[in-house]
């Protein structure tokens, strides 16, 4: 606020902006934990940024995160805070996975193709099987 000069309705929504985003920094400093070490509990509820944010944050998703820096000697403490929320969000890890939503069609036809490569497979298995199983005296005598 002292940079800004803003007063009344400004100052409050500065405020609310600034702890939603100090809870994303805990959010975030939390899940770049390695697994062993990571809280059971990651509170995402302590904002609505976070609520918003959590299913990409919890991993089914590709997460890109800007950071703004500056310069000026005036901004030294926020730029050197938002680095290390930048070195920290690099570390979260996700996997995201494609969401797919089919038709009864299609996912019988998935289902219909995925049998008929288990068949074969099998077959493969058992011609494979029924190889390993001629002796050498019946190809001598071959």
């Amino acid at each position: 606020a002292k940079n800004t000069n803003a007063t009344g309705t400004r100052q409050r929504e500065g405020g609310k902006i600034n702890q939603s985003l100090l809870t994303l920094s805990q959010v975030i400093q939390s899940l770049s934990m390695p697994k062993g070490k990571r809280p059971s509990h990651i509170n995402y509820r302590d904002s609505k940024l976070t609520r918003i944010l959590r299913p990409s944050l919890e991993g089914n998703a590709v997460m890109a995160i800007l950071c703004c820096a500056t310069a000026s000697r005036m901004y030294v403490e926020e730029t050197k805070s938002t680095l290390r929320f930048a070195s920290r969000a690099k570390l979260v890890q996700t996997s995201a996975k494609k969401n797919e939503v089919m038709d009864d069609r299609t996912l019988i036809r998935r289902l219909q193709k995925e049998l008929a490569d288990a068949k074969e497979a099998l077959k493969q298995m058992e011609v494979e099987k029924d190889r390993s199983k001629v002796s050498v005296p019946e190809l001598q005598s071959s």
